[in-house]
C-alpha cells in the first residue's frame, strides 16, 4: 500500500498487479492514492474491492469479470508469452471454466503443443490457451500464486 494506511472492515480500494518479469505482484491502494497515482497506466490488472466484513464468508474478493479481464489481457499479448504468463492463463482458462465463463471447445494439437481452444459466449469469441505440462506440483504452485494475488481460494 503506498500511503501504509491499514484499511477499515467494510472499505473501498484498489488492487493492481504489476508484471515484474519474473511474476507478478499485487500491490493495494486507498482510494486516495490510488487516485493521485498513475499505477493505472502501469498496472497490468486492476479491480476495486473491499476489507470484508466479519459477518462476510471468506469468499473471492474479486469476480469473473476482473479474472476475465486479466485472462483476455494475457491473451492479447503478441508473440512468445514468459513462462509466468503463460502458466498464470492456463490456469486462469481452468478456473473460468470451472465458473463457466468459459467453454471447452476442443483440444488441438501443433508442433508438439498442446492447445485448449475456448468459447467466450457472451461474445462469440475463441481463445487458444497453451497447455504448458504443469507438473502437480508447478500447478500447485501458481494456484498458491494466484490465490495469493486475488485473496481467495482457487
Amino acid at each position: 500500500m503506498a500511503c501504509e494506511k491499514q484499511f477499515e472492515e467494510g472499505e473501498l480500494y484498489f488492487s493492481a498487479l504489476f508484471d515484474n518479469g519474473d511474476g507478478f505482484e499485487r500491490k493495494d491502494y486507498c482510494t486516495a492514492c490510488w487516485e493521485g497515482a498513475s499505477a493505472e497506466k502501469q498496472a497490468f490488472s486492476f479491480w476495486k474491492t473491499h476489507v470484508p466484513t466479519k459477518e462476510e464468508e471468506r469468499k473471492l474478493l474479486v469476480d469473473n469479470d476482473v479474472l476475465l479481464d486479466f485472462f483476455v489481457r494475457l491473451s492479447e499479448e503478441e508473440g512468445e508469452q514468459p513462462d509466468h504468463k503463460t502458466k498464470f492463463r492456463y490456469i486462469l482458462a481452468l478456473v473460468l471454466m470451472r465458473k463457466r465463463s468459459l467453454r471447452f471447445v476442443d483440444v488441438k494439437r501443433d508442433n508438439g503443443a498442446e492447445y485448449l481452444i475456448l468459447r467466450y459466449p457472451k461474445e462469440d469469441r475463441e481463445f487458444k490457451v497453451l497447455d504448458p505440462g504443469l507438473t502437480e506440483e508447478e500447478a500447485d504452485t501458481v494456484k498458491d500464486d494466484l490465490s495469493q494475488i486475488l485473496n481467495t481460494e482457487v
